[in-house]
């Protein structure tokens, strides 16, 4: 019992950790310009401690990463299971961009890192935008068409959705209009990438992103 309680001690703090490091960055500072010493306070733990959880900065950016990915994917898997892939293009993109505002420090976050510094960082970015579009070409399967032609346009798509969330970011959050229209004007790039990629055919696919 006292293992399990110190384990979730650990996993709260880790998380504490995170969300701290979250809130010194804000809007607008980067990743390199926090210290250890800085994120451990706000934490309210010793620095030394933060050594029991991350090896450095760069780590707890990794994790930040990490957990981005994890909560957007869980979503997108919950949304399949739903039957979301069989509903409008417009229910798809409003679940990706409802996350995006649910967590706008960790995109903001992300938009910054993927420019950012540490290569690292970058490459994991790369590396868990990859995962989503290869689950989304996975469920974009038809006969036919051929898997590499899927992953080409997965990849687009979540390159797209990803590029777009920084400006919806940008919008102001009591501005609803701002953000329908950038909704929708998502929308349609994703309806050009596919007219585009399939040829101009005729032929519409229902997807999560």
């Amino acid at each position: 019992m006292k293992l399990n309680q110190r384990y979730q001690q650990k996993l709260r703090t880790r998380t504490t950790l995170i969300q701290s490091a979250l809130k010194l960055m804000g809007e607008d500072k980067s990743l390199g310009s926090l210290s250890l010493r800085e994120v451990a306070g706000e934490a309210g733990i010793v620095p030394a401690a933060f050594y029991r959880h991350f090896k450095d900065i760069e780590e707890l950016g990794l994790a930040l990463v990490d957990d981005m990915s994890v909560k957007l994917r869980v979503i997108l898997r919950d949304a399949r299971k739903k039957g979301a892939y069989k509903t409008a293009l417009q229910v798809s993109i409003s679940l990706f961009f409802n996350y995006v505002k649910s967590n706008r420090l960790l995109f903001r976050f992300i938009t910054r890192e993927q420019v950012g510094g540490s290569k690292r960082i970058r490459q994991a970015i790369r590396n868990e935008m990859s995962f989503i579009a290869s689950e989304l070409a996975s469920d974009m399967k038809r006969p036919g068409m051929p898997y590499s032609k899927l992953e080409f346009i997965s990849e687009f798509i979540v390159t797209t959705a990803f590029s777009i969330a920084g400006n919806y970011l940008d919008c102001d959050p009591k501005d609803l209009e701002a953000e329908r229209k950038l909704k929708m004007k998502s929308i349609n790039q994703l309806r050009l990438i596919f007219k585009g990629a399939l040829g101009g055919k005729k032929r519409a696919f229902r997807l999560q992103v």
